[in-house]
Order: structure tokens, then sequence, then C-alpha cells
């Protein structure tokens, strides 16, 4: 057969997507030949192209049916669980008492409870209403 005239049927039908997966891999190697004609180079690099992803991948193996890869999962996830655990009953039990003030992070209980206070008198006063006051006094014992 003459590769020039197969070369121009093939890629005639591969646009009008007649083609099946054999005549596709046979089009990409008569691209990568030296007998395309000149009026068919300008698809060669997409031929080329088409023909580097149509090459037969690795095959892959999953790692997770390695008993070994399972049991360090199934320990990472306790560890997690414990640690996470431990974590939250840690902190559970401190009575922490944390404001940001001016952009600044406070901590000294004493301080936050006093800005709390000035602000809760503040909006107190400006709503003319006592009730604002009272609550908030109730709910952090600023009094």
């Amino acid at each position: 057969m003459n590769n020039k005239h197969d070369i121009r049927k093939l890629t005639e039908r591969f646009f009008n997507g007649e083609t099946t997966i054999e005549e596709e891999r046979l089009l990409y190697r008569l691209y990568q030949g030296d007998d395309v004609p000149q009026d068919l180079l300008a698809y060669r690099e997409m031929m080329l192209d088409l023909a580097a992803i149509d090459q037969p991948q690795a095959k892959v193996i999953s790692l997770w049916h390695r008993p070994v890869l399972r049991w360090l999962a199934a320990a990472a996830v306790t560890l997690a669980i414990i640690w996470g655990g431990f974590t939250l009953f840690k902190s559970g039990g401190e009575d922490e008492c944390v404001a940001y003030i001016y952009g600044h992070r406070v901590t000294d209980r004493a301080v936050v409870m006093n800005e709390l206070s000035q602000t809760a008198m503040s909006m107190a006063d400006s709503r003319g209403d006592d009730d604002v006051a009272r609550q908030l006094d109730e709910m952090f014992n600023l009094k």
C-alpha cells in the first residue's frame, strides 16, 4: 500500500470521527514517518501529541492491599483520635479568659472584665436602658 494514500485516507476519516482505535494508532505511526505529504504537515504535531497520550499507562498497584500499610493507617487514625480527645479534655478544664481589645490579645481576667463592664455601661447609656446593663451584669457577674 502507498503510505501517502493511507495517511490521507485515514486523516480524512479521523477528522470525520470514523476511525477505530487501531486505525488511529496506525495514523499516529504514519505521521511519525518521513512520508507525510506537505499539505498534511500542519497536523503532524497534533498527531505526535495524540500518539504520546495514547501510550499504555503504567499499571497502578494499590498499596492498600498490603497488610502493613493497612495496619499503619489504622494506627495513625487511632493516634489522631487519642490526641484529639486528649487535647479536648486538657483544654476543657481550664477557665481561660481571652479577649481581643483594640486588636491586642488580652488574657488578664480583670482587664477583660473591666473592658466588658465599660462596654456594657456605654451600651446602656447610649440606649437609655438600664436593662441591658443589668442583663450583662448578671451574665458575667460584673458587680
